[in-house]
Parts: C-alpha cells; sequence; structure tokens
C-alpha cells in the first residue's frame, strides 16, 4: 500500500531472479548437427572442411570461419529479436506478415522448411526461437553451409522476384560451388548431398537474395498501402547500389571478391588426404562493417547462445574493411581575415553507398580545430560514449534529422552520411513497417554511382541531390570558421562508423519487451558503438 497526500493505492511487486542484469534466460544455441528434409547442420560439415590449411600453412577452416559471422549468427542477432518484438508491438495484424519476411534471411532454413510442410511462421512466443519448436534447431543455425550452396542459378536470381529471400531451392540435394574436376563420392556416400560446379556461387546476384530487401508499408491505422512488389518501400539495396556503380561495370569486383579474403594451396576438404589443392579459395569469414554486433556476440555468448570462440578474429577483420572503406582529404585551406576555410573530400573505396543496407547505420565526419597551444576552438559532430552526437538534431528529438551540408560554418552543424526513413505523412519514423520513402538519402556513393539516372530505389534524397559535388566516389564539404585570430590552427577529420544511429536505437528502446531491454543492457554496455574509419590532419597558417 502507497499513501501519498492522503491518496492510497494497492499494488503488487514480484522479484525476479537474477539474470545477470537479463530478463530473459540465456539463450539456447540449437544443435548444429540437425538436419531436415532439404539441410544439414555446419556441424555435419565441419568434420570434412574445418582442419584446413593453404599454401603457407595458415588455417582457413570453413565452418570456424564462418562461425563467427553475423550470417552464422544472423538468428542469434538480440538487435534483430528487439527489432521483431518492437515490430510485433507496432502492429500486431500482420504478424504473419513480420515472421515471413524476417525469417526468410535470418532464419531461413526454418523459414523454407516450415513453409514446405504448411507449418505457422512464428519467430517469438514459443516460435522458432523456443528451443522445443521443432524447427529450432535450423533457425538457429542461420545462414549456413546447406542454405547458401543449394540457392539455384534461376531465371530469378538477381532480380525483384528473386530479392527478399526469394531464393530458389530444389529437392536434388545438389551442393553448387566454384570448382571443376570434383570428386563428389565422399560427400554422396557421407551426406546425400552431391557437390556440382556452378559459377553463380561467384557472382553477386546470390548474395542479392537477402540483400535486396523490399517490405510493405502501413499507415497509421495499420492499413498496408503498397499494393505490389515494386511499390514496396526499398529497406535494403547495397546489390542495387553495386549494380549501379563501377564495380559492376567497368571495374567489376563481385560481393564475394571484397567480402570474402582469397588465398591459394587449399584442399577444400581434408579427406581423402590426396585430394589437390585449389587456388582463389574463398575463405568463409564473410567480413562486413558490423563490429557492434560481433562485440556484443563476443561479451554476452552465453545469453546469446553464442556457440564460436572466434570473434577476435572476425572483429579484426571487421576493423581492417573499415578501414580500408573510405578516406578523408584535404581539397584547399586557407586563413584570411581571421576565418579558416577548408574543403575536405570524403572518397569512398566502397562497392555499394557507405554506409548500406539496414537503415540504423550512419557515418559521421568528426571534425576538430585547435590552435597552437592545443585548445579547441571549433568542433562538429563529437561522439559522445553513450553513441550520441553533439549538434546531430537526431539525437535530442526523434522527429528531426540533421540535413545534408555542402557549407558548414558552425559546431551544431554536422556532416551525417545516412538514410531516414519517413512515413506516409513524410514524418520522421524508425517503425520499418511505416518506411514508405526517404526522407534523407546522403550515404557516400560508390563509384561511378550516377545520382541522376540511378533508379528510384537506390535514389539519392534530401539536400545531396542538388549538391554538386556530392558525386559517385567522393563528397566534398566546405568548413568556414570565424573570429580566429591566431597564425596557426590544427585540423582534425575522422569519418566513424556507427551500426546503430543513436536515435534510432532510442525509439526501439522506447518500446516494451524483454528482448528489448536486453538488448539496450548490451549496447549500453558495449564499447563498440563507434569505429573510426579514418583519420585527417592538417595544419593551417596564415
Amino acid at each position: 500500500m502507497l499513501t501519498i497526500g492522503g491518496v492510497q493505492g494497492a499494488f503488487q511487486v514480484t522479484t525476479l531472479a537474477d539474470a545477470g542484469g537479463f530478463l530473459l534466460e540465456p539463450a539456447s544455441g540449437g544443435d548444429p548437427n540437425f538436419t531436415s528434409t532439404h539441410f544439414s547442420g555446419s556441424g555435419n560439415c565441419l568434420m570434412c572442411h574445418n582442419n584446413l590449411t593453404d599454401a603457407q600453412g595458415k588455417d582457413v577452416s570453413i565452418e570456424t570461419d564462418w562461425s563467427s559471422t553475423m550470417m552464422a549468427n544472423s538468428a542469434r542477432d538480440p538487435l534483430w529479436r528487439a527489432k521483431v518484438r518492437s515490430e510485433l508491438n507496432r502492429n500486431p495484424q500482420l504478424a504473419d506478415v513480420i515472421s515471413d519476411k524476417c525469417t526468410r534471411c535470418h532464419a531461413p532454413m526454418a523459414n523454407f522448411e516450415a513453409k514446405k510442410s504448411g507449418e505457422p511462421m512464428q519467430i517469438l512466443d514459443g516460435g522458432f526461437l523456443d528451443a522445443s519448436h521443432n524447427r529450432h534447431d535450423s533457425a538457429l543455425n542461420g545462414v549456413s553451409c546447406t542454405l547458401c550452396h543449394q540457392i539455384q542459378d534461376s531465371p530469378i536470381l538477381g532480380t525483384l522476384s528473386g530479392f527478399t529471400g526469394k531464393y530458389e531451392i530444389g529437392s536434388n540435394k545438389l551442393i553448387y560451388g566454384p570448382y571443376t574436376d570434383l570428386f563428389p563420392n565422399p560427400m554422396v556416400m557421407n551426406t546425400g548431398y552431391t557437390p556440382t560446379y556452378s559459377a553463380h556461387v561467384k557472382e553477386s546476384k546470390l548474395c542479392a537474395s537477402c540483400h535486396n530487401l523490399k517490405k510493405p508499408y502501413v499507415d497509421s491505422f495499420g492499413n498496408v498501402l503498397s499494393t505490389t512488389p515494386e511499390s514496396e518501400f526499398p529497406e535494403q539495396m547495397p546489390y542495387s547500389e553495386w549494380e549501379h556503380s563501377s564495380y559492376a561495370t567497368s571495374n567489376p569486383q563481385s560481393c564475394q571478391q571484397c567480402h570474402m579474403s582469397r588465398t591459394d594451396g587449399v584442399a577444400i576438404s581434408n579427406r581423402p588426404m590426396w585430394l589437390q589443392t585449389r587456388d582463389n579459395f574463398a575463405i568463409h569469414d564473410l567480413v562486413g562493417a558490423n563490429r557492434l554486433m560481433l562485440n556484443i556476440f563476443n561479451d554476452n555468448k552465453t545469453q546469446l547462445g553464442v556457440l564460436s570462440n572466434n570473434f577476435p578474429e572476425t572483429i579484426a577483420k571487421t576493423e581492417a574493411m573499415l578501414q580500408s572503406a573510405a578516406t578523408v582529404t584535404p581539397v584547399s585551406q586557407s586563413l584570411v581575415n581571421d576565418t579558416l576555410d577548408f574543403t575536405l573530400r570524403v572518397n569512398s573505396n566502397t562497392g555499394h553507398k557507405l554506409p548500406s543496407a539496414y537503415p540504423s547505420r550512419r557515418v559521421i565526419l568528426h571534425v576538430t580545430v585547435k590552435d597552437a597551444s592545443g585548445n579547441v576552438v571549433f568542433e562538429s559532430g563529437k561522439v559522445n560514449a553513450d553513441g550520441s552526437v553533439t549538434g546531430v538534431d537526431a539525437d535530442t528529438d526523434l522527429t528531426a534529422f540533421e540535413p545534408h551540408y555542402d557549407l558548414i560554418t558552425s559546431p551544431d552543424q554536422v556532416q551525417v552520411y545516412e538514410a531516414i526513413m519517413g512515413d506516409d505523412m513524410n514524418q520522421v519514423t524508425y517503425t520499418l513497417l511505416r518506411g514508405m520513402t526517404y526522407l534523407k538519402d546522403n550515404r557516400i556513393l560508390p563509384q561511378g554511382f550516377d545520382k541522376a539516372t540511378a533508379p528510384s530505389d537506390i535514389r539519392v534524397a534530401g539536400e545531396a541531390l542538388t549538391d554538386d559535388d556530392f558525386v559517385g566516389g567522393s563528397d566534398e564539404i566546405r568548413y568556414q570558421i570565424a573570429g580566429l585570430n591566431g597564425i596557426n590552427y590544427q585540423v582534425t577529420a575522422k569519418l566513424i562508423h556507427q551500426p546503430l544511429a543513436y536515435g534510432f536505437a532510442q525509439d526501439l528502446f522506447n518500446d516494451s519487451g524483454a528482448e528489448i531491454q536486453d538488448f539496450r543492457t548490451m549496447f549500453q554496455a558495449s564499447n563498440a558503438k563507434s569505429t573510426t574509419i579514418t583519420t585527417q590532419a592538417f595544419s593551417v597558417s596564415r
């Protein structure tokens, strides 16, 4: 009983057992040795495809390298689980749509088998993530070996009809690989799968199956407004971004060439012992840019049911990829009439927009100016420990966002490269099912990307569209800082990547659900919210 100001109220208190700061019990990791009608778990592959070395004696075990990737842990991803809960909270009438769309690529084997058997599709609350569910093991094995290597080279691969997890898998158990002159008998006898050469496993269109994703959108009443696949919202389109760049045309490089390291002299199976070695072997490290989530997996293995111990290696490779993603160079600089004037060029080395894919990601240009005594006289884009950025409108007001800049003159102006979703009322939204358009999309374009001819689903949106020096491969930003009467200043420019923007996170954390609150605990504890891509420093004198 509580009495305040003469008013009494009775309430009950339930004390939860201490779960190390988490609301949910530690998750099951699933059994990677499962088998189903069409699939076999990764644990059944490692007997032959681990313990591999290249010509230099370096370990290139396929299952080990894959095990600590986002692909292997796609159904363990706590941000994904939290966002599924939030979307279900906000549009419960579309639970079937959410469960289907969100498992086609995050729990693809469970989704495929459930559809084939006519079973209900459910993720949470007794669904695939429940250890007692008959599809749990296949769900937790993520984007696994027998999923990717059974996707057929069908006419829809790399087209709208094949996007959003609409890959085709046959019933003949053919395992497609990049090499000819195969010795298939051991695999056939031991697994029932037949290794088969097909060039499409080396082509970007294979990756497009899940890495181009469109989804329906709804109004504030939950009514679906999109009417055709073409009209659906382009939530993630890195394949189409790549297709519109020089990486697909004049300087061709596939997704696999960039995201899978290469080495020579590898026998792709450890048995039979006399198997010939292969060159241009694709290491299954599948490196991306999500250092934050890899850090969370590594720090919360028990809670998330993580089975791999290989995260330090994958995190190091992720940091290296980020550091190769872009550069910042000074184009001009002067100090005249107490005004420091300089222009920076951000150069992309990435085969799609930077950042790309899921619209929670952003890249911040952090610029600091110090005088000859080392005092900060100007700073734009300071990134704080909690992931917020000083001066960015979205980080203090979830209805606002920072515009794209061509000229910056004050500290509260920050160049943020990002995609901001808008709903059917052209208001900022962080709810995926409300996203109808992009109010802003100034993500750094890949080389060769022509914003004037870009299809509508990968268009540039906002002020960047009319910024003449925001072009394929680069962007130029001018800084003019008045009132500086010193004779020498040091400028430092950092390009900083965040997989989860502060505003996107806060919108999620305002929602209810144990998955959401547990992810919040993990996110707040992580020291990997931000990663520096590159740093450039130079001096300007009178």
